[in-house]
């Protein structure tokens, strides 16, 4: 039997191919299949690092993202802390911050709750060769004791599946041939101020870095989705993120009928005396009692923030911040 050949170093790609020739020549390296490209290197260095760590098992319903930073900066398998530890920083903060918009009343300044915070922690369990990646996991989906169906727990949508899909939903819109930001804009802007502002703060360090990114969304029922996020639309989404401004918010009162309503995502709609629809986010004190209003005629007290967007449209983000039930 020929003598196991040390493996070269990753970022050596000549070694590489001479470590490939001289396996193929000996036919024999243990009981291991022998790659026959770079890419099948890449592979099989990757199989064995995910092999050696304690990773959570697939069948725990725990979501996994992985995430690989593209383009020249990452040819040899290195990157500057300065760009890789700001861009996990502010993909968490994005996403929780995505989260807290997407359930209830967009904030700018209040801390984002705990419950949110700790459905959308992510935590980094391995590097990966072919570029520099890292794979993430969300938080543990923990499964009810007394729930009909404790096995399938993981297969329900989180808070966490909407913040990435979100998250994703920018990326690929940033990345349509269209010219045109406005529904890139239409899904930017009611997550508020302070998710665009971490959004912002993440397309800046990969605009400065020069480096555009590779996402694999491995979600419930084995479904996976795959986003790439170019240089170019980086730099799109920071543009719109950075030339947005919010005004001062104002209190307006209305009347109307609340025609639906959605405590899981703090969503209500209200159709004023005047005959306009609104579309507003709630405050977490009433969303947990929206079913009292539902159908109903109703008092609103709404905060209206408006968005100058970069194209120079004028928006509106609307937020419910008290509501009582009128007389029929």
């Amino acid at each position: 039997m020929t003598a196991r050949l040390p493996r070269p170093d990753p970022s050596d790609k000549d070694a590489i191919r001479q470590w490939m020739k001289a396996l193929r020549n000996s036919r024999v390296h243990g009981d291991r299949s022998v790659p026959d490209t770079p890419a099948e290197f890449a592979a099989l260095q990757r199989k064995r690092l995910l092999e050696s760590v304690d990773l959570p098992p697939e069948n725990t319903g725990r979501r996994r993202l992985d995430l690989a930073l593209t383009g020249a900066p990452t040819e040899h398998h290195i990157i500057q802390v300065s760009t890789l530890g700001p861009f996990l920083t502010n993909l968490q903060e994005s996403v929780s911050a995505v989260a807290q918009a997407l359930t209830g009343r967009p904030t700018n300044f209040a801390s984002i709750p705990r419950d949110i915070r700790e459905a959308t922690t992510l935590s980094a369990v391995a590097t990966f060769p072919s570029s520099f990646g890292v794979v993430i996991y969300g938080p543990p989906v923990e499964a009810a004791e007394d729930s009909l169906f404790p096995e399938h727990i993981g297969d329900l949508r989180t808070v966490l599946d909407d913040a990435v899909d979100t998250v994703l939903d920018i990326v690929d819109l940033s990345e349509g041939a269209s010219q045109s930001n406005e529904l890139l804009e239409e899904q930017l802007v009611p997550l508020g101020q302070r998710a665009m502002k971490h959004i912002g703060a993440l397309t800046a360090g990969l605009t400065d870095a020069g480096v555009g990114l590779k996402v694999s969304w491995h979600t419930r029922s084995g479904q996976t989705r795959i986003s790439q996020w170019s240089p170019a639309g980086v730099q799109r989404v920071h543009y719109l993120c950075e030339h947005s401004e919010f005004a001062q918010a104002e209190t307006v009162t209305v009347t109307g009928w609340l025609g639906s309503a959605s405590s899981f995502h703090g969503k209500v709609e209200i159709r004023t005396d005047s005959g306009e629809i609104i579309r507003a986010s709630t405050d977490e004190e009433i969303t947990s009692h929206l079913e009292r209003y539902f159908n109903k005629r109703v008092e609103a007290e709404v905060e209206v923030t408006k968005v100058q967007s970069a194209g120079g449209r004028e928006r509106r983000i609307y937020s419910v911040i008290r509501l009582r039930n009128l007389a029929p």
